[in-house]
């Protein structure tokens, strides 16, 4: 438990969500009560699923639902945190309407982001988008999209003015996933599962009524976005630390001595990992938030690798051998892969294997440094050559 305490109000909902949930509910009419009774996004406002709590009393309502085994919403990550938080900040009248469908799992969502020549330097994206009347015409490519195969909407990011500076001349679109326009091919990984695919646009159809936020804001739309991914993965790499001391404990023959030091390293991490995420959620000054948001992915994800390191060491060679790669690759086939899950339920071969990306994606851990460089530190920024300059006029790679 947080230890935050809660208004008698939001008790009474969580009561009266607990009792229609004891009854016979099915999971579809238990999701949508609890997006009646703003405990969906307890931080939203009021009436659109949520009760207009701080961070810290939304983090104490998610405790609490959590300990009464409420069903789990079957949104993905993108629609959980993403589209969700996109369009109760900035959304229309018309994307606010679609926000109790992601949290039922009505719609499914992905994110049309990263391109083969647009990954870390995510603005140099060059998928087109082009307005004819009142509809905008996009083709381009996408890559590593998380999802794709199950989704039934994106969040596009697409370049709407190509003599723009590259950060000024991106626009963000709601993307219906299931017109003739969009091709999807999943990609297979090195765990056996294929979460990812590439994306194919081709004369693909937006009604402007779809775009969020300005044209040419989409930049800005991304980094809201980006912003909620990272806040959310740092918490998603968690892998509970008492799995690597319950193996040291039972491993039979004994770990090697030399091996002790690592196992307390990794525990004294894990504390030092939850005791900053705390400090930051109950700090009230926002730098001091965004000093500690500025290294929580990293040091999440630098966690997270050690702590499959030592896994892949006290499992030895079961880690690779009991591996089952045809049923990763057939769980990420089932729709119901598509909610968000954190990587403590992955299996031990997929954590082992899937953490190797964790430093990459949410935005790489190399940005990532720069970013808190520049912002908390106040270090001078890495030259760069295409500041202020159209970016038609830039080399692709």
């Amino acid at each position: 438990m947080t230890g935050t305490s809660l208004a008698p109000t939001v008790l009474d909902a969580i009561q009266t969500l607990t009792d229609f949930a004891a009854g016979n509910a099915d999971v579809d009419q238990v999701l949508r009560r609890q997006y009646e009774l703003g405990l969906a996004w307890p931080h939203f406002r009021v009436g659109e699923g949520g009760l207009g709590l701080s961070r810290a009393e939304a983090r104490a309502v998610r405790a609490r639902l959590t300990e009464i085994d409420l069903p789990r919403t079957p949104a993905s990550f993108v629609g959980l945190h993403q589209a969700s938080a996109l369009f109760h900040d900035f959304g229309s009248d018309r994307q606010r309407a679609l926000i109790p469908r992601i949290f039922t799992g009505e719609d499914q969502w992905c994110q049309l982001f990263s391109e083969p020549g647009a990954g870390s330097d995510l603005a140099n994206v060059g998928c087109r988008a082009e307005l004819r009347g009142g509809t905008w015409h996009i083709d381009g490519q996408k890559v590593w999209t998380s999802n794709a195969r199950h989704a039934s909407h994106a969040l596009l990011l697409a370049r709407t003015d190509p003599g723009e500076v590259k950060h000024r001349g991106m626009t963000m679109f709601v993307l219906d996933m299931r017109q003739p326009g969009v091709e999807v091919r999943p990609l297979r990984q090195m765990d056996g599962g294929a979460r990812f695919s590439e994306v194919f646009l081709v004369d693909a159809r937006v009604s402007d009524t779809d775009r969020v936020g300005d044209v040419g804001a989409g930049w800005a739309m991304a980094m809201h976005i980006l912003t909620t991914e990272r806040d959310g993965a740092s918490e998603l790499f968690d892998r509970p630390v008492e799995e690597i001391l319950e193996l040291w404990r039972t491993s039979s023959p004994r770990p090697a001595p030399a091996l002790r030091d690592e196992v307390v390293r990794l525990w004294v991490s894990s504390r030092v990992n939850q005791l900053s995420g705390a400090r930051a959620r109950r700090s009230g000054d926002p730098a001091e938030k965004a000093r500690l948001g500025g290294i929580a992915k990293i040091a999440a994800s630098e966690h997270a690798q050690r702590h499959a390191d030592l896994l892949a060491v006290l499992l030895g060679p079961s880690a690779v051998a009991a591996a089952d790669y045809e049923a990763a690759f057939e769980d990420d086939l089932d729709p119901r892969s598509t909610a968000a899950k954190d990587f403590g339920s992955l299996s031990p071969h997929r954590f082992i294997l899937r953490c190797r990306a964790m430093s990459i994606e949410g935005g790489t851990n190399e940005i990532a440094r720069n970013v808190a460089g520049e912002r908390v530190l106040g270090l001078p920024p890495e030259p760069r050559a295409d500041k202020g300059r159209p970016w038609r006029d830039l080399l692709k790679s």
